[in-house]
């Protein structure tokens, strides 16, 4: 095997570690619905034989969190690893960046004609985060 070859397995595989990691923090990020709990504090008072005393309050409810702002957060971290794997190697960044700006349709048959190690990382990414990529590439 050539040096490039190894040297492109090598960061596509780190690329697909970085994109694994990605998702899981994602899901993880994402909060399971609340129950309000009522607080409820009791104090009896039996040296003056008054009778018990009960307050009850209600927490405040947690603020929501928005899960289509956690997942974009996860899919824009999938991209930039991609990204940062076409920086990696060799000259394929600038290859990268002209075939985005000629349009989705040319950028993902260009894709299609790329080595084993970074098709295999390419459609690891959603198609979301592939548009998101290409988008990214094109305003550069």
């Amino acid at each position: 095997m050539k040096r490039t070859t190894l040297r492109a397995a090598g960061i596509s595989a780190i690329a697909a570690v970085a994109i694994g990691i990605a998702a899981p923090a994602a899901s993880a990020a994402t909060t399971a619905p609340v129950r309000t709990v009522a607080a409820v504090q009791s104090a009896d008072v039996t040296t003056t034989g008054a009778p018990g005393l009960n307050i009850a309050s209600q927490a405040p409810a947690p603020s929501p969190v928005d899960v289509a702002a956690v997942q974009n957060a996860a899919e824009n971290a999938k991209g930039k690893a991609f990204i940062e794997l076409l920086k990696r190697t060799g000259g394929l960044f600038a290859k990268a960046v002209s075939k985005a700006k000629e349009g989705h349709s040319a950028f993902r048959e260009w894709m299609g004609k790329q080595n084993i190690a970074v098709k295999a990382a390419w459609y690891l990414l959603a198609g979301g985060t592939q548009s998101w990529v290409i988008d990214y590439l094109m305003n550069l």
